[in-house]
């Protein structure tokens, strides 16, 4: 299956989130020095803003708005890209920077969870509501929470475990609360990275090394679709969107180089949420 994935944009400062924005027919792209980038299905790329900080996951709301995790900030961003403006949209309980903000999901409710990866020793994950109030969510995703995604029906995220060499389901329970985790799969001698979900309701999973690309079916069989370990088309996955208006391709950033991947992979993507958010 690697022979499907070519090089989409090129020349991009070590890409690491990437989402697709039904809105405007973009794909939007994080950067190492903080840009966010607007990338067409034809490779053109365009800086949108920058914060000068370090720019992981990123997601939108039913705006167009793109919220996008500043891990040099220790906050989450959001850019308007009517106007290009790019405003502090949340930081951590109190005003406290974020612990590594790294994959951003929306909820159909409009509350944005958020991975903190904790480089600096506080892993959690948390969860903001519509308007920016930032509470603590769950701490039971210890190991290196990364790539995240809700489920269509809103009742879990669904995290990267990247340390831990899992994916685990944290069931959002009806009074907003986080549930015990449950392992989806288990991801033996991998550094997994990021995650999304397939029509199918089989979960697609990046590999940043050894770099590839796995799906997990709906009962927990893991298949490794691309096992690019020389890195001759991916370099250093990180990030996975489906993107074009039927979501009938795979983007993959990968942050070991500065380049977008795109790919046919015989199935269409589940579409986001994309609530309304003040």
């Amino acid at each position: 299956m690697l022979d499907r994935f070519e090089e989409l944009a090129d020349g991009l400062n070590h890409p690491e989130g990437v989402t697709w924005s039904p809105f405007d027919g973009l794909i939007y792209a994080g950067g190492e020095g903080g840009e966010i980038y607007a990338v067409t299905l034809d490779g053109d790329v365009e800086e949108r803003g920058s914060t000068g900080g370090s720019m992981l996951g990123l997601a939108v709301d039913g705006a167009g708005r793109v919220y996008a995790c500043d891990a040099g900030g220790g906050e989450i961003v959001r850019l308007d890209p009517a106007t290009g403006t790019v405003e502090i949209y949340a930081r951590g309980v109190d005003g406290e920077d974020l612990d590594t903000p790294n994959v951003a999901a929306f909820g159909p409710d409009g509350m944005l969870y958020v991975t903190c990866s904790g480089e600096d020793d506080r892993p959690e994950i948390v969860r903001i509501a519509p308007g920016g109030r930032t509470e603590r969510w769950t701490a039971a995703v210890p190991r290196y929470p990364n790539g995240c995604v809700v489920t269509a029906d809103g009742s879990a995220l669904v995290v990267v475990e990247a340390k831990a060499e899992r994916v685990v389901r944290v069931p959002i329970l009806h009074d907003g609360s986080a549930g015990r985790p449950e392992v989806v799969a288990e991801l033996p001698d991998t550094d997994a990275d990021g995650i999304s979900l397939a029509s199918d309701g089989a979960y697609w999973v990046t590999l940043y090394r050894p770099d590839g690309l796995v799906r997990i079916a709906p009962d927990g069989t893991v298949e490794v679709v691309v096992d690019d370990h020389l890195a001759s088309h991916f370099d250093a996955p990180t990030n996975i969107a489906w993107v074009g208006e039927r979501l009938d391709r795979a983007v993959v950033a990968n942050v070991g180089g500065r380049s977008l991947s795109i790919g046919d992979v015989g199935v269409a993507g589940q579409p986001l949420h994309y609530p309304e958010v003040p």
